[in-house]
């Protein structure tokens, strides 16, 4: 089924009945079909069917209508991150995986044409790769590059997640940021197909969240742990809200105690997915508390495998172009219970007294820890080739002894980090990443 479908469906059936919010104002799923149908007419004036269109722009509420308009229109279109410079998509389009561009902003660089309240230029017809449309890659390991699905791949998988997320008429999730992000577009896609409606904030304002979630009586949270964190640390105490879910980061014990007391009727599901694959397992918050490397057992319809400590996923759910079983090389394992347990990157691999030791694992146990709000890992190697882990802990822990002890009863010996410096912040990079550099220097003092 086509994603606007959906829409359309719903605007038939339906169409008093609440579908958007944000802080511009309200729309029912007939006014949304009508802002759909606007952007639809744009692409058929420019001929685009079959055509991959880009559109970028700063207002969530723009990208959803365009990309629902687009596709009804039978063009295939691609949200981009509304952070990237005039650089970035100067060298996106000479890939050629674009055909035409539309932007609310000028960029001066690239030569657009204005068009109203548009800019826009005609990259030519370079048909790009196989599919209904396109997902941006957060680029954070390079240049952003455009994933084609078909609209099956998000579409079939719609009923399998939306009973697991209790998802129907009759919810409301609220979500922040910019729906170029895969996670943000997927969830409000799902929802969209539940018949449930959107509440979608622009600001970067946790005491505003908290407002918003009470007085929408928001049932779902979907949000990332770095923005659940500061949430977490507002006052207030929310009972109609039913779900959070999250994923893509590490979660903390103190994190999850303090959702726990803002939410509590809240069930919290965590997510382990890939850009190319879509949701491959999840859990519940309470037994990464127990198991704070585990990611879940798989979603129905999805199998997972390890070779060699990589995790390979056979879905029916991933991007085109892409061989099956597919592994985005990460390591992990499968416990006696099915569940799967994830340990980072090959180079997040860890060689002492001759044993392999993942950081992942090491993180999430003393993300755990009592007191720790934040926590790195950097590794540097000893005269005899062995690394020496050196952990960065920021919030009010324990003594490091104290932490040994208590680490000692879940890790191994090698597994406990040699030196525990205490932070009132981890230094981030430009992209929000740990700075490694910085905490070299830290590590040297």
């Amino acid at each position: 089924m086509k994603l606007h479908e959906y829409l359309r469906r719903y605007a038939h059936e339906a169409g008093d009945r609440l579908f958007y919010q944000d802080e511009e104002g309200s729309l029912s799923y007939r006014e949304a079909w009508e802002q759909a149908m606007h952007w639809r007419e744009i692409c058929l004036r420019h001929e685009l069917s079959g055509r991959v269109v880009a559109f970028s722009g700063q207002n969530p509420r723009a990208a959803l209508f365009f990309f629902l308009g687009a596709e009804a229109a039978g063009a295939r279109p691609v949200l981009l991150h509304e952070y990237l410079k005039e650089a970035d998509l100067a060298a996106l389009f000479e890939k050629r995986s674009l055909d035409f561009f539309l932007s609310q902003r000028d960029f001066s660089a690239l030569s657009l044409t204005r068009e109203g309240s548009l800019y826009v230029k005609d990259l030519g017809s370079h048909g790009g790769g196989q599919g209904d449309f396109g997902v941006l890659t957060s680029g954070s390991s390079g240049l952003s590059k455009v994933l084609f699905r078909r609209s099956e791949s998000w579409s079939d998988f719609f009923p399998l997640q939306n009973e697991i997320f209790e998802a129907g008429p009759d919810s409301r999730i609220f979500l922040q940021g910019s729906l170029a992000f895969t996670g943000n577009l997927n969830m409000v896609m799902g929802f969209l197909a539940a018949g449930a409606s959107i509440h979608l904030s622009r600001r970067l304002q946790p005491k505003h969240w908290m407002k918003r979630l009470e007085a929408e009586q928001i049932t779902h949270l979907y949000m990332i742990p770095s923005k659940l964190s500061p949430l977490a640390k507002t006052p207030g105490t929310i009972g109609t809200l039913r779900y959070i879910l999250t994923g893509s980061q590490l979660m903390t014990a103190l994190l999850y105690h303090r959702l726990q007391e803002r939410f509590p009727a809240a069930t919290m599901l965590l997510y382990y997915g890939a850009s190319e694959l879509n949701y491959i397992t999840y859990l519940e918050g309470r037994e990464v508390l127990e198991q704070p490397d585990a990611v879940g057992r798989p979603f129905p319809g999805v199998q997972v495998t390890i070779r060699e400590r990589e995790i390979y996923v056979d879905t029916p759910y991933g991007v085109e172009g892409i061989s099956h079983p597919f592994s985005c090389h990460d390591l992990g394992r499968i416990d006696e219970k099915g569940v799967l347990h994830f340990l980072g990157r090959r180079e997040d691999v860890y060689h002492i007294k001759g044993n392999h030791v993942s950081k992942q694992k090491v993180l999430s146990y003393l993300l755990m820890e009592e007191g720790v709000e934040e926590a790195e890992i950097l590794s540097t190697k000893l005269p005899n080739g062995d690394d020496r882990m050196t952990a960065f802990l920021v919030g009010t822990p324990r003594e490091p002894a104290e932490i040994v002890r208590h680490l000692a009863k879940r890790l191994r010996s090698w597994e406990i980090p040699s030196r525990f410096l205490f932070l009132p912040a981890i230094p981030q990079t430009s992209t929000g990443k740990p700075d490694k550099r910085k905490l070299r220097e830290l590590a040297k003092e």
